[in-house]
This record gives structure tokens, C-alpha cells and sequence, in this order.
């Protein structure tokens, strides 16, 4: 059985970085285990079966080639019994079904996370893509990972940030590739000052369908634009709306048939 699912602010935050400063660090780890639990629960699982890869990005971008996809192992499940404490260090990860009943995820807030599924084998990978990892195709290399063929594959995103705006375009230092970003980047110049508005729903779309192949039918993109749904913590609403600070998680799972999972909105069984 193959699952996504996505937290929302009813679930908590997901990252202890955003819980009050006077916490200690055990109350917040704590707080945050039963945040993540509140959502995997509905899945048969816990917090420990959440595996999450260490990215790195603009500010540490030597810790290896871009686009590596790590694959959870039988050894790293068996070695690790709680794998939210498992560091890896990697852009994608890749579960097949030698490791059932695990879920790969991202704390995210604005961020899309692709979800790749090969509805043949049953594997699947899963990649945390803003806008500087759309940039560098990351989400064309989140479908190459599966490899196989592009017609057995379907991709889930995750809710995220449909627009996002600069008021000065001089700030926004990541939108470079032009392959990329070409129709998706709107300039509007007033007052002798440069904004622009950048379109990364089309922008992705056109990365999963072109770029990776994957079947126009086949590609699911959320009807949940975090800046606008009151559903989801967002970066970009936070500057002027405190109460939406913070992280959500979405992910995928790979649970035995006859688990029960409690679906809803946020909850979906594929397969």
C-alpha cells in the first residue's frame, strides 16, 4: 500500500525551532514527536519510522553532487530503530519495498516536496524542492531516480507556494537558469524600482512533464497554495502573519496491505 500525507497546523509544528524559546530541548523534542505521531498514527506508524535527509543548499553546497539519491537499505532499518535520528546527507531519497512500513518525508513551509511513485515496482522517491533545487532540475532528477519506464510513473507535490513575489527583483538571487524559469519570471518596474513575481507551479509542472517525461495525466499537483490556505504554515505569509511561522511535513509511505489507514483530505492511499 503506498499512502501521501500531509500535516497541517492543526497537527503542530513540525520543526522544535519555532517552539518557545523558554522550552528545554527534551520538551521540545517531546512536543515534536507527538506532533509528527499525531499524523503517521493514522498510518500505523510513529515518529521513528520517519526518515528525512539532510539537503544542503546555497550555504553549504559541497556536500555532494547534486541530484544524489540515497535508497533506505534492510541494514539502515534494522541498524536504526529510531530514523528520525538517522543523518543523511543527500537530495533525494528512494524507498522500494525491502523496507515496508516506513515513511519519507520534509518539513516544509512554501517548498514543494516531489513525491515520484513507479506504480509497477512500488518504488518511490521523495525530494524537498524550492525554488533554488527547481533551479538545478531537482525535480526532473527526482523522477530520473526511479528509473524505469516514464509511463509506469506518477508524481505527487505537495502543497506549497503557488507565486512568489520580490518587491525588489535584485534581491532574488537564485532564479537563474533560464531554461528554467523562461515565461516564469513577470518584472514590473515602478517608482524606478524592479519587482517580480515568479510562477513556480508552471514552472515545476513544466519540469515534471518536459524535462522528466512523466505523462501530463500523471503528475498531481496540490490544490493547496500555502500562501493563500489558511491550512499550512508559509514563509511568505509569516513576514506579516506571525501565527503562520513555522514548518508542516509532507511525505509518502510504504505500508504492508493489510495496514488500516484513516483517510481524509490530507490522507491518500495511491495504491
Amino acid at each position: 500500500m503506498i499512502v501521501i500525507f500531509s500535516s497541517t497546523i492543526e497537527n503542530g509544528q513540525m520543526n522544535k525551532a519555532f517552539y518557545p524559546k523558554e522550552m528545554s530541548n527534551d520538551e521540545k523534542n517531546r512536543l515534536m514527536h507527538e506532533h509528527k505521531d499525531s499524523v503517521v498514527k493514522n498510518l500505523g506508524l510513529c515518529y521513528k519510522n520517519i526518515f528525512m535527509t539532510n539537503q544542503k543548499n546555497t550555504n553549504k553546497p559541497d556536500l555532494y553532487e547534486d541530484g544524489l539519491c540515497y535508497t533506505l537499505t534492510r541494514d539502515d532499518v534494522n541498524t536504526y530503530s529510531d530514523l528520525f535520528d538517522y543523518d543523511v546527507y543527500a537530495d533525494i531519497l528512494k524507498l522500494t519495498p525491502e523496507t515496508p512500513n516506513i515513511a519519507l518525508a520534509h518539513n516544509i513551509a512554501d517548498c514543494a516536496v516531489v513525491r515520484a511513485v513507479n506504480m509497477k515496482t512500488n518504488e518511490m522517491t521523495l525530494s524537498h524542492c524550492g525554488g533554488e533545487y527547481i533551479d538545478r532540475y531537482l525535480a526532473a532528477q527526482t523522477v530520473d531516480a526511479l528509473g524505469g519506464d516514464k509511463r509506469d510513473i506518477r508524481v505527487y507535490v505537495s502543497p506549497f507556494a503557488y507565486n512568489l513575489f520580490y518587491s525588489d527583483a535584485a534581491n532574488l538571487k537564485w532564479a537563474n537558469n533560464k531554461d528554467v524559469w523562461n515565461g516564469f519570471k513577470h518584472y514590473e518596474e515602478k517608482d524606478g524600482v524592479t519587482s517580480v513575481k515568479i510562477d513556480i507551479y508552471g514552472a515545476l509542472k513544466k519540469q515534471l512533464t518536459e524535462v522528466a517525461g512523466v505523462a501530463t495525466k500523471n503528475v498531481y499537483m496540490s490544490p493547496y497554495d500555502t500562501t493563500t490556505c489558511d491550512l499550512f504554515y508559509s514563509n511568505s505569509r509569516g513576514y506579516n502573519e506571525p501565527e503562520f511561522k513555522g514548518r508542516f511535513m509532507s511525505g509518502i509511505a510504504l505500508l504492508d496491505d493489510d495496514k488500516e489507514v484513516k483517510e481524509n483530505k490530507f490522507i491518500k492511499v495511491i495504491k
